[in-house]
């Protein structure tokens, strides 16, 4: 390499685009809200899209293991992909069990089950995360786990491993429900910035502790 390789840190951090999950309770609007995201392309891996039924996104529903892959084989060799900007996968607390039960029916070990769960989830999840020009809306279940005796809420996935793993490895969590605005009242926001009882942080330090819940005027604060 020489000197002209060289390029403003800036330009890596906006090639890769926004690498975010979003949790929250049941019924908080997690699905519908994946709407508002920039050119949108959904996985879909589990059933119950009646929240979606005026919704026009483009998705594939991947009920087994085969099926995931056969759509990460396609998303990241594919040219067609261009035509999208962000990645929703509804959801990724749902993802890691499809390959879970797979792992059931071959593998004895409960151990070695949980093992193949999470590298193979991992395989697609690390890939997406240095994937450029691609945002992702990853849609997670919410746990109450008590964390050294206190009880925190977190986005939730089957076993340990992916618990330590996948949290730590994206840009932006996001906790859905409604919280009390000043002068507002009790709305529906994006939790970015979180406590000693819930986890959400934005990396870049843009978005303010609640934000509207519309993920593409997200995208283009944090990305300015």
């Amino acid at each position: 390499m020489n000197q002209n390789d060289l390029k403003p840190a800036s330009d890596f951090a906006k090639a890769y685009g926004v690498k975010s999950i979003v949790y929250g309770a049941a019924g908080s609007g997690k699905t519908p809200i994946s709407n508002t995201c920039p050119r949108p392309l959904m996985l879909a891996c589990e059933p119950g899209m009646l929240s979606m039924r005026g919704s026009t996104i483009p998705t594939f529903q991947a009920f087994t293991e085969k099926l995931i892959d056969d759509f990460f084989l396609w998303f990241f060799s594919s040219a067609e992909v261009k035509n999208y900007d962000t990645l929703i996968v509804d959801s990724i607390s749902q993802m890691p069990d499809i390959y879970l039960q797979e792992a059931k029916k071959t593998i004895k070990h409960g151990l070695q089950q949980y093992g193949y769960m999470a590298e193979r989830t991992m395989t697609h999840l690390r890939r997406l995360y240095f994937t450029q020009h691609k945002h992702t809306y990853l849609i997670a279940k919410e746990e109450l786990a008590n964390v050294n005796g206190v009880f925190v809420r977190r986005p939730y996935f089957p076993g340990q491993q992916l618990n330590a793993d996948v949290p730590y490895l994206y840009d932006a969590i996001l906790h859905l429900g409604k919280v009390p605005i000043p002068g507002v009242g009790e709305t529906l926001a994006f939790r970015c910035k979180g406590d000693m009882s819930i986890i959400a942080r934005e990396r870049t330090g843009k978005a303010a502790e609640f934000e509207p819940p519309h993920f593409g005027d997200l995208v283009k604060k944090v990305m300015s």
